[in-house]
């Protein structure tokens, strides 16, 4: 198994989150703790949102964390989620998987400094490591992840997780969202925009449901794309640079696409200037008003238009 993971940009330091007594941090997020080598959680694996990512590195003080990036619009980043999956219940708690979806969780992607889908990495003792760029063998992967629990042992991370009715659920979705997500889950993307639309309309000013419904507009747009084909495309008008944008977002590069869309506005007339400027204002949605590169983008945007 190649190894080599350019994709991984570097690490932040999440060393500090785990220095915390790991067993008073998990109950306070609803995870009963046995011992510090016996952990009752909710499931094997979890799709990593920001808000949970602290609980999970807390669990790499027991157990190996693998961490999977992909991409909807990604197939060899969605078949290697969907092996890892599998290889992780087979596993029975030797060590868990986070799966971080780099167009929903840009920010959570790029902490971590990763640039492209199907990238693996680990977190153990609290500290992430690079592990491997691209989608391998499940047979090949299985015995990575033996390799993987051998090593924490060695280093005295030890436990086991295991699944218990006590632990509290992860709060049920609103009816909307559930929709959506089915509609998404069957490769309906233009249902679940339809769905967020129609509630955003009764909704107006709902910053969540304008990010959602953003989100699930990109996925769309580039879900049946060949990632690599697209990004080694030179755009010859304003349209092809918009696609190609959407692709670099795809993989969470948001620095490229927004660099790419400012780029073609200086070389744009008015009419082609007001599509570019729409776009971006949609793009700045799917990552977030906070986040520094829509802060930059958006600042180059306002001095570019006035």
């Amino acid at each position: 198994m190649n190894t080599q993971n350019p994709a991984f940009r570097g690490a932040v330091d999440l060393s500090a989150l785990a220095n915390k007594v790991v067993q008073e941090k998990l109950e306070q997020s609803g995870v009963k703790v046995e011992n510090t080598n016996s952990l009752r959680v909710p499931a094997f694996s979890v799709e990593a949102e920001e808000g949970v990512i602290r609980q999970i590195i807390e669990l790499s003080s027991a157990v190996p964390v693998v961490v999977c990036f992909y991409s909807p619009a990604d197939e060899s980043s969605v078949s290697l989620a969907e092996k890892l999956d599998r290889l992780v219940l087979a596993a029975e708690g030797h060590w868990f998987l986070a799966k971080v979806n780099v167009v929903s969780q840009l920010k959570l992607a790029e902490a971590f400094g990763v640039l492209e889908p199907a990238t693996v990495a680990m977190i153990l003792a609290g500290e992430p490591k690079p592990l491997f760029q691209g989608d391998q063998d499940e047979a090949d992967l299985a015995v990575f992840m033996d390799k993987l629990v051998e090593i924490a042992r060695s280093q005295g991370i030890n436990g086991q997780l295991t699944i218990g009715d006590a632990v509290p659920q992860e709060p049920k979705l609103s009816a909307v969202e559930q929709a959506a997500l089915d509609a998404m889950d069957t490769g309906d993307f233009s249902a679940a925009v339809k769905i967020y639309e129609a509630e955003l309309q009764a909704n107006p000013g709902n910053e969540q449901l304008s990010e959602r419904l953003a989100q699930v507009r990109l996925v769309e747009r580039t879900y049946q794309g060949d990632v690599e084909a697209e990004l080694g495309i030179e755009p010859k008008d304003h349209l092809s640079a918009i696609r190609k944008a959407d692709f670099f977002l795809a993989i969470g590069d948001a620095n490229s696409a927004f660099n790419l869309l400012l780029d073609w506005f200086d070389k744009s007339n008015a009419e082609e200037r007001a599509t570019i400027s729409k776009h971006l204002l949609e793009l700045f949605v799917v990552v977030g008003k906070n986040d520094q590169s829509v802060i930059s983008a958006r600042k180059l945007l306002a001095v570019k238009m006035f």
